[in-house]
């Protein structure tokens, strides 16, 4: 399980708990405290639980979307500085680019989107993305999409990606971008 925070403030004399103000309680901890309260047959605290998890759900899924968000920013931009910031460090991160093969580690993987980005296309780039999904398991997500990259008077065609991320310190950080080109 995650340690995905969220603040839970409950009222106390209104329903019967303890009072607690800004009590930080990770994912793991509300699934233990859903079971305990389903199984002392309590649904009406069950239910606040459930409501809570929903909206960590919600939250964390969001935020995960705005980090593919900047990411593609970042990429339709060729803004190597926030390339930079949005990846994990490590030899564990890699990016597949469309007709290449796996390229590892951190530097190695900067040094691939220096190229992209230093390229001669006409950058802004105009990214298209269509069936966006986003999946979110504890630390780790992923969203995958179909991309429709665009530079002037040139299409590269659609490409299906997966884009995966690690929670870092609080933050999404890119580990794996994979893109492959898909036939029309």
């Amino acid at each position: 399980m995650g340690r995905c925070k969220i603040a839970h403030v409950k009222s106390g004399d209104a329903d019967g708990y303890p009072t607690t103000e800004d009590l930080s309680i990770d994912e793991e901890t509300l699934q233990r405290n859903l079971q305990t309260a389903i199984q002392e047959e309590d649904y009406s605290r069950a239910a606040k639980i459930r409501d809570d998890l929903r909206i960590l759900h919600e939250d964390t899924k969001a935020s995960l979307l705005a980090a593919n968000t900047r990411f593609y920013n970042a990429f339709k931009n060729g803004d190597l500085a926030a390339m930079y910031s949005l990846w994990a460090k490590g030899d564990h991160v890699y990016v597949i680019h469309p007709a290449a093969g796996r390229i590892s580690g951190y530097d190695v993987v900067m040094q691939s989107w220096e190229m992209v980005c230093g390229s001669d296309y006409e950058f802004p780039l105009n990214i298209d993305l269509k069936n966006v999904e986003v999946h979110v398991h504890g630390d780790l997500g992923y969203v995958t999409c179909l991309e429709v990259v665009k530079t002037k008077g040139r299409t590269w065609g659609k490409q299906v990606a997966t884009n995966v991320f690690e929670k870092v310190d609080g933050t999404w950080r890119m580990c794996v971008h994979h893109a492959s080109h898909i036939e029309e």
